[in-house]
């Protein structure tokens, strides 16, 4: 029998295996024909095609200028809608300075109008434009209209390989990581898993303030603006806080007790504040933040229960002060 058939035979062993077996007996009945050919077995190659490996480190150099090349990706449907209804969102990190912008969304057909402010929020603010956009080919990002959009900004596009989400790698390790902190808050503060987007925001909000291995001994923040991060009297998200109300009589009581959540993009005065009773979220100002219950006890025992009187400061702006209830 030549290499070649006896190859077949033996669901395709290597031929220096077959060699070895003939030639010290390790089998009988068989008679190996020495012809001098070299195998070639197209059906070995096929069978042993496999993905060509993705490397895990990055290749190319960071982008040299805020705005160079940013990174998006679309996250979702989520299997619990937020409050407001949404159940994706989507992201933009900027490879040069690794500073992110988050929107959440309903539907997926909202990303153009996300990369839209987005866009004008880097040209206004610090007078760049994108000069290249990456993502997958998801059709959010290759309908006609975003296509359209991104040749009048003169934005080149890079779409990553289907079916290889590494290509795509900064956001899609964003997402995961984003994803772990959300679910780390929830179980913290006990509160429901609808807030996941309020949650994200609150990631985001704090990843753009705090350092990453890429940029080294700076923050996304610091690297977008040039200014350092100020987390002076940064509350934990979910805490619960007095909110003053202006409604109420003389006598009745000024405050009520809810959850903090986040600050409001618009204002750096507000506050995203959670109301369980209503399971609604509200922008406040006249927020207290303080510890859940501190006891007084005087002579002969406990009197009341009050909340500390002294507010803890604000990393954005100082509050107004309140009056204790």
């Amino acid at each position: 029998m030549d290499l070649v058939t006896l190859h077949r035979c033996l669901v395709h062993i290597t031929p220096d295996a077959i060699w070895k077996m003939v030639k010290r007996g390790i089998i009988e009945g068989i008679k190996l024909v020495d012809d001098g050919a070299t195998i070639t077995c197209e059906a070995c190659k096929q069978a042993k095609v496999t993905r060509k490996e993705i490397r895990k480190e990055r290749e190319a150099l960071l982008a040299d200028a805020l705005g160079a090349e940013v990174h998006s990706d679309v996250w979702g449907p989520s299997s619990i809608p937020s409050l407001g209804g949404r159940r994706y969102y989507v992201m933009f990190t900027d490879d040069y300075s690794r500073h992110t912008w988050l929107t959440t969304m309903c539907m997926k057909d909202e990303t153009l109008a996300a990369y839209k402010a987005y866009a004008a929020w880097l040209s206004t603010q610090h007078g760049v434009k994108i000069k290249r956009l990456r993502s997958d080919c998801g059709g959010e990002y290759t309908s006609g209209a975003f296509s359209k959009f991104l040749a009048d900004q003169g934005t080149e596009r890079q779409l990553t390989m289907h079916n290889t989400p590494q290509h795509n790698g900064v956001v899609e390790s964003l997402n995961h990581h984003l994803m772990e902190r959300v679910h780390a808050f929830l179980i913290q503060a006990a509160l429901p898993k609808s807030l996941w987007a309020e949650a994200a925001h609150f990631v985001i909000w704090l990843k753009n303030r705090t350092t990453t291995r890429v940029i080294g001994d700076a923050t996304p923040l610091e690297r977008a603006s040039g200014h350092k991060p100020n987390l002076a009297g940064l509350p934990e998200w979910g805490q619960r806080v007095w909110v003053h109300s202006s409604k109420s009589s003389k006598l009745q009581k000024h405050t009520t007790i809810a959850h903090w959540i986040g600050y409001d993009r618009g204002s750096p005065h507000a506050h995203w504040i959670y109301w369980p009773e209503t399971r609604s979220v509200t922008t406040e100002r006249n927020v207290r933040f303080t510890a859940d219950f501190t006891t007084v006890y005087t002579s002969p025992g406990p009197i009341q229960d009050l909340p500390p009187a002294t507010p803890a400061p604000n990393p954005i702006s100082q509050l107004a002060p309140q009056t204790a209830p």
